[in-house]
């Protein structure tokens, strides 16, 4: 696929978005699948920018806190007394076995009811990102206390992993942080 076909598209996925988003009554399911298309769309374009430019999502930081797009929060409210933490960390991952890991990311989106998301995985760090986009690693702390203040994330590929790189080599990455693939406020 080529950036010119994966703007194409990301244009009708769009189009058919703002066709079905423009009735009264749109069923949960056929909005759900819209969305989706659209996501997936995005993902698509924003990979083939990266195979061809090395440059990453023009989305990336479109909606850096996305609770206020309409200048209103959807989110509860935090007591002042709240204590909060933040987790920031890199993990480095190898995809020794390219067809075993879209089986994988392809059964589990079928377990969570997302197959269309499995439509035409051909990027090992767009599959990580659907997984991760579309589960809740610390879905589990949310019963004991911890409740999500926000998400900022990424994903790209990476020409070496930490384990490869030399201590200055890994200095000059954390000075720099890595462009981001998705985001969720």
């Amino acid at each position: 696929m080529s950036i010119s076909d994966a703007l194409n598209d990301l244009v009708a996925a769009l189009t058919e978005h703002a066709e079905v988003m423009s009735g009264q009554d749109v069923s949960p399911e056929r909005a759900v699948d819209v969305i989706e298309k659209v996501r997936l769309a995005a993902v698509r374009y924003s990979s083939e920018t990266f195979d061809s430019s090395g440059w990453g999502s023009p989305f990336s930081d479109v909606f850096d806190d996305e609770e206020y797009v309409d200048g209103e929060s959807d989110a509860e409210e935090i007591p002042d007394a709240a204590e909060r933490i933040s987790i920031t960390g890199r993990w480095d991952f190898v995809v020794s076995d390219r067809k075993a890991w879209f089986a994988y990311v392809d059964q589990r989106l079928k377990e969570l009811n997302l197959s269309d998301c499995a439509v035409e995985l051909n990027n090992v760090a767009q599959a990580a990102h659907e997984i991760l986009a579309h589960s809740d690693p610390f879905g589990a702390y949310t019963s004991h206390g911890l409740a999500d203040g926000g998400k900022d994330w990424g994903i790209e590929e990476i020409p070496k992993t930490l384990s490869e790189m030399t201590a200055e080599e890994r200095s000059a990455a954390a000075g720099t942080g890595a462009p981001s693939s998705g985001s969720d406020a």
